[in-house]
C-alpha cells in the first residue's frame, strides 16, 4: 500500500518539480533581459551572474554555458547553448518541448541585434508564462486525483490480496 501511495505522490511531485525548473528559467532570462536591455554586459559575464542568481539545475546551467563560452574552444554560443541543455536536461524535470524551445531561443545567442534578441526572449517568456499556468491548472485539478488514486490503488491490492 505504501508503494502505491507513493508512486500517486511521485506523479504530482513531477509536476511541481518541472513547474519549479520552469520557474528558475523564467528569472534566468529575465535577468538576462534585464542585462542586456539596460547595461549592455558581455553574455560570458552576464550568463556566470545569472548562475549564481538562480538554483537548481538551472543555474548549473547557466554556469557550464558561462565557463564553456569563456574557454572559447571554438564552439559558437548556438552550439554551447543546445549541448549544455541537452545535456543538463536529461537531469531535469523538463520535457522534450521545453528543451527545444530553450534550444531554438540559443539560436538567437550572439547572431542578432539587440531589439531582436529582446523579442526572441519575450517569445521565450510567453512560452513560460504559458507552461506554467498551465502546469498549475493541472496541479489544481489533478494534484488530489494522484493522491488519491495512490491510496486507493493500495487498499484495493491489499483487499485483492487479502
Amino acid at each position: 500500500m505504501a508503494a502505491t501511495t507513493l508512486c500517486g505522490f511521485a506523479f504530482a511531485a513531477k509536476e511541481k518539480y518541472r513547474l519549479k525548473d520552469l520557474e528558475e528559467i523564467e528569472r534566468g532570462i529575465l535577468l538576462m533581459k534585464n542585462q542586456i536591455s539596460y547595461l549592455g554586459t558581455p553574455l560570458t559575464e552576464l550568463l556566470e551572474q545569472i548562475s549564481w542568481k538562480t538554483e537548481g539545475i538551472t543555474g548549473l546551467a547557466f554556469q557550464e554555458i558561462s565557463r564553456q563560452m569563456e574557454e572559447r574552444r571554438g564552439n559558437s554560443a548556438e552550439e554551447i547553448w543546445e549541448g549544455t541543455w541537452l545535456k543538463i536536461g536529461k537531469k531535469s524535470y523538463l520535457t522534450a518541448v521545453d528543451l527545444e524551445e530553450l534550444v531554438s531561443f540559443g539560436r538567437t545567442l550572439g547572431f542578432i541585434e539587440k531589439e531582436q534578441r529582446e523579442g526572441s526572449m519575450d517569445m521565450l517568456l510567453h512560452y513560460l508564462r504559458e507552461k506554467q499556468e498551465a502546469i498549475k491548472k493541472r496541479l489544481e485539478k489533478n494534484g488530489r486525483l494522484y493522491y488519491s488514486m495512490g491510496v486507493l490503488s493500495g487498499l484495493l491490492l491489499v483487499i485483492t490480496l487479502l
